[in-house]
């Protein structure tokens, strides 16, 4: 298995994404996890912009393992029109995807976030006819949608038995589940609760949380059980998966919190990779 670098902790320190990039490649990274948030939102960007991120990108040598979508929490609305908007919005990050290089995207924010006039019902049904209606349109073009299963309460997707589920609703062979290791610690859902996902689990994300509240600290600093998450996904047959799909298996590093500030991401990183290389030495660099 392969670690992916992210930009996300990089954009919380405020970091311009030229120098971001250039890090990832000083760190050793072949793969990264490409968040548009910050300096790189889509919709902030000219098209001139877009083609020069592309280009550093490539001109690293890096290859997006993953795009995240991430405004994507009002898709359970019952209005049709910001479902449209979202997904729309989607569909861009899948284009920005396949520019970078890259086939995988991941619908974050537990696919969507649920309000109190809405019942829970038309949630979800909203949210996996707009997820489908991706994975449809994504099909011919090689997408890969995965899922988050995010662990707060008011996100509708925040459990593995709901992810489960999820899948099987959507109903397309392209439709993938994430693992996030810090959420899983944080919903107290033990690694057994992986295997009812085994032959959707494409890919890992390797967070560290203090335990009561999503942090996304410094890996070795918090309460995830690495070893133990990592090593049952890798009984399930997480490569298989990927293998079968065309795709590296990756587990990218997903560091920083909006809310909190971040002194020096370099710092974060190293620390992290100090951590892994003693800890989960199986997963490499290259």
């Amino acid at each position: 298995m392969k670690l992916a670098f992210s930009n996300y902790v990089y954009e919380v320190a405020s970091w311009p994404i030229e120098k971001t990039l250039a890090s990832a490649r000083r760190f050793g990274f072949t793969y990264t996890e490409f968040a548009p948030v910050g300096s790189v939102e889509l919709s902030d960007m000219s098209a001139a912009r877009r083609c020069e991120v592309i280009r550093i990108h490539k001109d690293h040598g890096l290859r997006s393992a993953q795009l995240l979508l991430v405004n994507v929490r009002p898709m359970v609305s019952s209005d049709a029109s910001v479902r449209d908007k979202v997904l729309d919005y989607m569909k861009e990050c899948c284009d920005f995807q396949l520019e970078l290089g890259g086939r995988q995207v991941l619908v974050c924010g537990g696919c969507g976030l649920l309000r109190s006039d809405i019942p829970w019902e038309r949630a979800w049904v909203n949210s996996t006819d707009t997820i489908r209606k991706l994975a449809e349109w994504g099909l011919e073009k090689g997408i890969l949608v995965d899922l988050e299963i995010e662990p707060q309460v008011y996100f509708l997707l925040n459990s593995s038995a709901k992810a489960a589920k999820m899948v099987e609703d959507i109903d397309m062979p392209n439709v993938f589940i994430n693992l996030d290791l810090g959420h899983f610690a944080l919903n107290r859902e033990a690694p057994s609760s992986i295997e009812k996902l085994k032959n959707r689990i494409i890919q890992i994300h390797l967070s560290d949380t203090e335990g009561l509240e999503h942090t996304n600290s410094i890996l070795g600093t918090g309460c995830v059980d690495f070893r133990s998450y990592f090593t049952k996904a890798i009984d399930l047959g997480i490569e298989e998966n990927c293998a079968r799909v065309g795709e590296p298996c990756v587990a990218g590093i997903e560091l920083g919190d909006r809310g909190k500030s971040v002194d020096d991401p370099e710092r974060w990183l190293r620390e992290s990779l100090k951590y892994l290389s003693i800890h989960l030495p199986e997963i490499t660099l290259c």
